[in-house]
């Protein structure tokens, strides 16, 4: 009920954050998309003078290189970042452009200091004074130490790209991308394309070759629940909210529901291999891709087995079917590449993802936490808890 309060009065009332006190204590944010600008901006609202790195040459992390007909799977008036909302102008469903440019505009709203085109490759605690006290943490940025008094790592958990074993085969003559490299369906053109991986990239991606008038084939071994996003006219995020409040046994039984309700009997894709919620709790949330039922009900969209490897003809799939194929599109995931930086910390899991919000004192995670309303939403209450328990 907080988070809806904040949110409906940043968008009645925009803030921007103000200019950090001379001596205020600095906390470097690792990660300059959507969770990082609105950790930085929370942080200086509360006096903290806060920096906010990334790798990459420009702010708003992974999206400006997003493939070009993306759109935001939550409605616009739940993705708004604290303190600017975005424009009416942008429709309910916004694109990647506008995305883009709302980030730039959202760096710029709150005055944020950012160091772009930096690696930071290093963290550490700086140890305790005298009297036992915390002496802050020092990165490492392109291999120079840099004292501050706390972290925030906001790189999200689609940092890495994530390729199988067989997308290295030398025998296949093809392409090979991630779902992150691809951009357009004219890229595409007079090839036989194969998208490998059950989500929303790899429906989306479908989808768009689909439209621009491919015939395409889609691996899958099990795939999430589909939804909308809209039903009746009606956006379904909205109804998302509630939903954190409900026993997973109960919105499993309700997701189940409300697939057969829209799509009928689910003659289009393999079942999910597990119960909906506990996907979920791996990041792997439910599929939004507006029109794949429709697309693969129609042939446009031929739903085959998962890859077992690539030969010099196309692909070899696992109920030993051949497959004439020139490009592959793998859809299969990513990394939250967090190991080299933190792991020795004990601060992330076996499988890269935080432990906790703020495990150390001083060290906190943004970011990366997807429950049903999807990561956009959950970024504002994330962000503001970490921002009043990182300094204490």
């Amino acid at each position: 009920m907080t988070t809806a309060f904040h949110r409906i009065g940043d968008r009645l009332r925009p803030w921007a954050a103000p200019e950090p006190p001379p001596g205020a204590p600095s906390v470097a944010v690792i990660g300059a998309g959507p969770a990082g600008l609105a950790t930085a901006a929370l942080l200086r609202r509360r006096g903290v003078r806060a920096v906010v790195f990334d790798r990459r040459s420009e702010v708003g992390g992974s999206w400006p290189g997003r493939y070009d007909s993306l759109r935001l799977n939550t409605v616009r008036w739940m993705s708004d970042l604290p303190g600017l909302r975005m424009p009416r102008r942008l429709g309910r469903w916004v694109g990647r452009d506008e995305i883009a440019a709302y980030l730039e505009e959202y760096a710029t709203h709150h005055g944020l200091e950012t160091r772009l085109g930096v690696t930071v490759d290093g963290v550490q605690p700086a140890g305790s004074g005298a009297a036992g006290a915390d002496t802050g943490w020092t990165i490492s940025v392109d291999g120079s130490p840099e004292h501050v008094a706390g972290v925030v790592v906001a790189t999200g958990h689609s940092r890495e790209a994530l390729l199988p074993e067989w997308a290295a085969s030398p025998d296949f003559p093809g392409r090979v991308i991630h779902a992150s490299a691809y951009r357009r369906p004219s890229d595409h053109d007079g090839r036989r394309v194969l998208v490998v991986g059950a989500g929303s990239s790899g429906g989306e991606i479908c989808v768009d070759l689909v439209r621009a008038g491919q015939t395409v084939a889609w691996s899958v071994r099990s795939a999430p629940q589909v939804f909308p996003r809209e039903v009746l006219g009606l956006p379904t995020t909205p109804f998302a909210p509630p939903g954190d409040a409900l026993p997973d046994r109960l919105l499993d039984r309700v997701g189940l529901w409300l697939e057969r309700r829209v799509y009928g009997e689910r003659d289009y894709l393999p079942m999910p291999e597990r119960p909906m919620m506990e996907l979920l709790a791996e990041c792997k949330e439910p599929m939004t891709a507006d029109g794949i039922v429709t697309a693969i009900r129609s042939g446009a969209v031929r739903v085959v087995s998962a890859v077992d490897r690539l030969g010099a003809t196309g692909a070899v799939l696992t109920d030993g079917t051949r497959f004439e194929v020139d490009d592959v599109i793998a859809a299969t995931g990513y990394r939250t590449g967090l190991g080299p930086l933190l792991g020795h910390l004990d601060v992330i899991d076996d499988d890269g993802r935080p432990r906790a919000a703020v495990p150390r004192p001083g060290l906190g995670f943004v970011g990366f936490r997807v429950p049903l309303t999807g990561t956009l939403w959950a970024i504002e209450p994330d962000a503001r808890a970490v921002a009043v328990a990182l300094l204490g």
